[in-house]
């Protein structure tokens, strides 16, 4: 099989602006990664439907088809939809290098367990209220440990000169902490000069109906 250069996410956010005006516990999920642009975006299209959700079920229910369309729900984002309760459902694509060559199905899927090192920026410098935020996929990996090592060396550069110094604060959980104040995922979390916070998280990826079940759990606790 040809070996292809890029790989692609369908990147799944749920937040509540209503009741978490900030954003904090927005949640980031990695639903699926592809070697085709194409089977990418239709998996996008589907992400929620594949978690059972139905498109009534959303007050608003978005979705980008083509160009010719006025979209005024950020770049990169597939599906908009907002539930009876406020909750915002998102589904992106983010797009990274293909770095270990990794192999598809008929489908254009990875069938792989990857480990993705996600880049949340928080632009309080812009917008205070903290909702202003970017979330990239910065590359995947087969072991958790392999992509918790390459999230803690992001944003340092030996070759660049970039050390800890060079962040206003800078924040790494402890080898032997289980969790601590900036969400069970993170890994770093940095505040920039000018005042923008970043946190590098490792995320497991999931399929849709394993999140739909979480949710569920979540809601009967």
């Amino acid at each position: 099989m040809e070996e292809v250069e890029n790989l692609y996410h369908v990147v799944f956010k749920v937040s509540n602006l209503k009741h978490d005006p900030t954003a904090e516990i927005e949640k980031v999920r990695v639903c699926g990664t592809y070697t085709s642009l194409p089977l990418a975006k239709a998996a996008a299209h589907r992400c929620l439907f594949d978690a059972a959700y139905e498109q009534e079920f959303f007050e608003t229910f978005d979705t980008q088809h083509g160009a010719d369309i006025e979209w005024t729900h950020g770049d990169g984002i597939i599906v908009y939809a907002v539930a009876p309760d406020g909750e915002i459902f998102t589904v992106s694509l983010a797009t990274t290098p293909n770095t270990y060559s990794y192999k598809s199905d008929a489908d254009g899927k990875v069938n792989l367990d990857l480990y993705h090192v996600i880049c949340t920026t928080v632009f309080y410098d812009r917008d205070a209220s903290g909702s202003l935020r970017q979330t990239d996929v910065l590359g995947s990996y087969q072991s958790y440990d392999k992509a918790r090592a390459a999230a803690r060396t992001v944003l340092l550069s030996e070759e660049d000169g970039q050390t800890k110094n060079d962040w206003a604060q800078y924040d790494e959980i402890p080898a032997d902490a289980k969790d601590w104040d900036y969400g069970e995922d993170v890994i770093v979390h940095a505040v920039g000069i000018g005042g923008e916070n970043v946190l590098l998280s490792v995320v497991k990826g999931q399929e849709m109906e394993s999140v739909r079940l979480m949710e569920a759990a979540m809601r009967i606790r």
